[in-house]
């Protein structure tokens, strides 16, 4: 009896033993990353990066005699943010974010009063743009204003709708 109640508890180790180095299946890669993320992970982070400090420069260039002439006349790009099919390399979506507010001073309290808003702009991308051709926009002269790969329509034109 003391015999078989050892080999089964050292059967019971044993197969515990083995459940806990059995190896744990590697998930799928996904099929959508951020750009950033393309090709492999953090590939495309400085040329991103560089891509959106060009296309805000030419946001403020242009944002005193179009987009901030209205209520909110300080807006800013926050970010920009797109995502690409890793199976196509194809850009999916990109949002570019935005703030603006005006805040003025309540003459009888004294109290600073603000009004803030956040807009969340998608540029007008076809379908199955690839990337280095949405690259080559973004790194041209006009990043602002030249048309979208594939398209008829610019970021402006996206914007316009937007803010």
């Amino acid at each position: 009896m003391v015999r078989s109640t050892l080999v089964a508890a050292l059967f019971a180790v044993s197969a515990t033993a083995f459940a806990q180095t059995a190896p744990t299946p590697v998930p799928a890669p996904a099929r959508y990353v951020d750009v950033i993320d393309w090709p492999a992970s953090e590939a495309g982070m400085d040329r991103f990066f560089n891509a959106e400090v060009r296309l805000n420069a030419a946001f403020d260039k242009v944002c005193g005699d179009t987009f901030c002439e209205g209520e909110y006349a300080n807006l800013r790009p926050l970010q920009l943010r797109c995502s690409v099919d890793a199976t196509k390399s194809t850009v999916k979506q990109c949002v570019w974010t935005f703030s603006g507010s005006h805040a003025g001073v309540n003459g009888k309290t004294g109290a600073v009063q603000v009004a803030a808003k956040l807009y969340k702009c998608k540029l007008p991308l076809a379908k199955d743009t690839p990337v280095d051709a949405f690259y080559a926009l973004l790194e041209g002269e006009t990043p602002l204003d030249g048309k979208l790969p594939m398209s008829r329509a610019s970021i402006y034109d996206g914007l316009v709708g937007c803010l």
